[in-house]
């Protein structure tokens, strides 16, 4: 079974359908059991801060009975393996380096992510 890694911005265009083709390719691949995609829970914190902070509960609440009603779409936690792999990782920002990190701890097929600065690194595969 293949295994992604989202960040923030990923899923959030995953739950208001604006995704471009290959990141949505790969959510359906996760909707038909074909495929994992793990949120890293500093990702999965952003994205409730950015819903606390705009007032979006109803996509907080969304965001919960969507990762709560699919096997395919789980939380990954902020582990010692994690830790010591983000410590490799030349992304200036920390959310960054846990977040490749974690891809890195998943030897995930990809990071789907629209974060330039990400994908000008080339230290793990991106899709966006």
């Amino acid at each position: 079974m293949k295994t992604y890694v989202s960040d923030a911005v990923a899923f959030l265009y995953y739950m208001i359908d604006k995704l471009p083709p290959s990141s949505n390719e790969a959510f359906k691949e996760a909707e038909t059991g074909e495929a994992v995609i793990y949120l890293p829970t500093i990702a999965a914190a952003e994205l409730f801060y950015l819903f606390d902070a705009k007032r979006w509960f109803d996509k907080q609440a969304e965001m919960q009975r969507r990762m709560e009603g699919s096997p395919n779409l789980r939380c990954y936690p902020f582990d010692r393996e994690t830790l010591l792999q983000s410590k490799k990782s030349r992304a200036k920002d920390i959310h960054d380096k846990i977040i490749i990190a974690t891809t890195r701890v998943l030897k995930a097929e990809a990071l789907l992510t629209k974060d330039e600065e990400i994908r000008k690194l080339g230290e793990v595969k991106t899709t966006w």
